[in-house]
This record gives structure tokens, C-alpha cells and sequence, in this order.
């Protein structure tokens, strides 16, 4: 039963996060071409070109690091969370006797409120994953050097067992590479879309 409510909530929280990652304060839909942002398929070919630099993947003491590090950061924007809601809560969103101008303020204010909250939420989830795969190293051995020049296209000395587990561990360090990397860019970019909405807001507001 808990399982079923984690899972309805969770698909569109992940959803909600994708979707708000291209959607301004004005509500306009700025969605990419080929699914990832141009900076996303940029990290991902970073991810992938740093499994040749590092061969035998992320240090354990490292992937400590990382785990700690994640762990602080999922508390932080939990916190976060509460405080920017209660922030919301007492925004006042009546339209009633004010002007076109400050209607187009609410929405904007309204919309930076959703992508802030849905973003953040995502990134609470995106940290709790890469906590997961961070873990899978002390579960596993994926400290193994990946040897690229053993790499065959002969089929007679291919050892099925041997690929199987050379691709699956290639796979996973390019997915903990990209999460990491992702994971930064989409906090630098809510903290810089917070930092342009309240700095707008700020300039709105004359001296008297």
C-alpha cells in the first residue's frame, strides 16, 4: 500500500521537475528538440569522456564524500521546501481591482513559485537516487580498471560473461557521472532563476 502511494507520487514529481526545467515564469513551454537540453547532452558526453580518464571509476573515498555530501544536501532542501511554501502561502494572489500589469506579476510570481518548488523537489529525488548508486560500491566491486585496449570485435574471442559485466559497469559510471553533473547544473540554474526573479522584483519596487 505504501509502495502504490510513493509510486502516484513520485512519477509525477519527476515529471513535474523534467517539465518545469523548460517552462518560464511566464508559463511559455521552451521545451528541447531531442529530449535533453543542449547543456544536458553536453554532460553527458563529459560523462562519458571521463570514464577513459578514470579507468578505475570513483574512489571509495570519494564516493563518501558524495554520500555525505548528499545526504547534508537533502536536508537543506527539504528545509527549503517548507520555507518556500510558507512563503507562498502568504502571497497574496487576488486579482480583485488591480491592473493588467500587476495581474502578469501574480502569474510570474505564481509560476516561480511551481518551477522553484518543482525543481527542488526533483533534485531531492535526484540526490536520494545518486545516494543509491553511490552505495552500490560498497555493495559491489565497481572499482575495477576498465581496459579498453582488451575491447574485440572478433566473436570467437569474445567472452560473453566478461562484456556482460564490462558494459554493465561502463553504463553505471556513465549514469553516476551524469546524474553528479546534472545534479550541479540544475541547482545552478534554480539558484540563478530565484536570483533574476527576486532581483526583478527588487527593481520593480521604487524609492518613495
Amino acid at each position: 500500500m505504501q509502495f502504490k502511494s510513493v509510486k502516484r507520487i513520485l512519477f509525477p514529481l519527476i515529471k513535474g521537475g523534467q517539465e518545469w526545467q523548460n517552462i518560464n515564469i511566464n508559463g511559455e513551454d521552451e521545451k528541447p528538440k531531442c529530449y535533453l537540453s543542449d547543456v544536458q547532452w553536453f554532460l553527458l558526453i563529459i560523462s562519458i569522456l571521463v570514464i577513459f580518464k578514470l579507468k578505475n571509476g570513483i574512489s571509495k573515498d570519494l564516493v563518501g564524500y558524495i554520500m555525505s555530501a548528499f545526504s547534508i544536501s537533502v536536508s537543506l532542501f527539504m528545509s527549503l521546501l517548507v520555507s518556500i511554501f510558507d512563503k507562498f502561502e502568504n502571497t497574496d494572489l487576488s486579482i480583485s481591482g488591480k491592473n493588467e500589469e500587476h495581474i502578469v506579476r501574480l502569474k510570474q510570481k505564481k509560476n516561480f513559485f511551481k518551477r522553484f518548488i518543482s525543481i527542488t523537489s526533483y533534485l531531492v529525488i535526484l540526490s536520494i537516487f545518486i545516494i543509491i548508486l553511490c552505495s552500490l560500491n560498497y555493495l559491489f566491486n565497481l572499482s575495477l580498471e576498465a581496459n579498453y585496449k582488451n575491447i574485440t570485435l572478433d566473436y570467437n574471442k569474445i567472452d560473453i560473461k566478461l562484456t556482460v559485466k564490462f558494459s554493465l559497469l561502463i553504463i553505471y559510471r556513465i549514469i553516476l557521472n551524469y546524474f553528479l553533473l546534472n545534479y550541479l547544473f540544475l541547482t545552478l540554474f534554480v539558484t540563478s532563476s530565484a536570483y533574476e526573479y527576486y532581483i526583478s522584483e527588487i527593481n520593480r519596487r521604487k524609492i518613495h
